[in-house]
């Protein structure tokens, strides 16, 4: 792939979403995934995969340190900031995307076949399940050409339990002109559209191509959708679909000494990132770094975030736990798989939280 051919935009989130606490102060984009990622990783990593290294980031004004602090660059984009960068880019082709939708695509494949069919827009759709559906998505209808017919917002009432159905997953490839033309129109208007609506209500008009991606995906849109990519990781199959296909998901690198297990600690299907001491019983969690979790303490079926220490004999199920809480000695704080229980970031828990 030519570098320079091509450039990139990445956004934060499809929509609103209903993530509770854990979006207080962080953008979704730099939520912790699987211990030791960010949600906007593995985005970014498509991007660098592909060759595409002139990338911009559109993300809200609130909380946005959080996201220059992990990728240490970028700032915040309107429409007027993104017209300069894509003039600047002198690319041919510009990539969309946000990071709310968990995946590992080749997107060198999906720009060889967007040429090849010469198409002014393309966009990646993936057939869903209605249970991983939200009413910030749209639902695409393609002809036998895969041609892009007809967008509808989500609605749950038309479809039965066991359908697919064609999502589309905010990924576009855009002539980078024609963006540009788009853009300069837009930007005069009274209440200017985000760029996701400009490209979302150009699909039918353009004939844009719809891309199908058979791989792993996880629609983020709010708290179980986000725990249970998180538990997938436990599934060998849907953790070497994500993580180890053929490309690397890249992040910041952390210099740090592995996780100890004392005697006294009992491990069941859980996965550790670095820097932990852990003394009590994990089962079916996912711990990341520097947590420390005392004798006859047990987390299952749980997220522990960066810096979480658990007193001995406490009891954490079904559970979230942000970074840097502390749960006193002997308390239980437990949820239920359908609805898991969110410690907000510094909380010290010294009562009793079940659900």
């Amino acid at each position: 792939m030519k570098i320079g051919k091509y450039c990139a935009i990445l956004g934060n989130a499809l929509g609103i979403h209903k993530l509770d606490q854990l979006v207080n102060s962080r953008p979704l984009a730099t939520l912790p995934f699987d211990g030791k990622y960010r949600l906007i990783d593995f985005q970014l990593s498509n991007l660098v995969n592909a060759g595409i290294t002139n990338i911009c980031g559109v993300f809200s004004q609130k909380n946005v340190p959080s996201v220059l602090d992990h990728i240490r660059t970028g700032r915040e984009w309107g429409l007027n900031s993104l017209l300069t960068f894509l003039r600047r880019s002198h690319s041919i082709y510009t990539v969309f995307s946000t990071a709310d939708v968990l995946c590992n695509i080749n997107l060198e494949q999906l720009i060889h076949v967007h040429e090849v069919n010469q198409r002014t827009m393309s966009v990646v759709y993936k057939k869903m399940p209605k249970e991983q559906m939200s009413s910030v998505n749209s639902v695409l209808d393609l002809d036998e050409t895969d041609t892009v017919s007809d967008v509808k917002d989500y609605d749950a009432s038309r479809y039965g339990e066991d359908d697919l159905i064609a999502m589309s997953t905010g990924i576009y490839i855009i002539n980078t002109d024609f963006l540009i033309s788009l853009m300069e129109v837009e930007q005069y208007e009274a209440a200017p559209r985000k760029l996701r609506f400009l490209l979302l209500n150009k699909l039918v008009e353009l004939g844009a191509l719809g891309y199908e991606y058979a791989g792993y995906m996880k629609n983020i849109h709010d708290v179980k959708s986000y725990y249970d990519a998180n538990m997938d990781m436990l599934d060998p199959q849907k953790f070497t679909s994500l993580l180890h296909a053929t490309q690397k998901v890249y992040t910041k690198v952390k210099n740090e000494e592995a996780t100890y297990f004392a005697n006294s600690s009992e491990i069941f299907n859980s996965q550790f990132a670095s820097g932990s001491v852990i003394e009590g019983r994990v089962e079916n969690s996912i711990i990341s770094r520097l947590c420390h979790l005392d004798k006859e303490a047990s987390i299952k079926d749980s997220i522990i975030f960066p810096n979480v220490k658990i007193g001995a004999g406490a009891r954490v199920a079904y559970a979230i736990l942000d970074k840097e809480v502390e749960i006193a000695p002997g308390i239980q704080v437990i949820g239920t798989k359908e609805k898991p229980i969110i410690i907000e970031k510094f909380g010290r828990v010294t009562e009793d939280r079940i659900l």
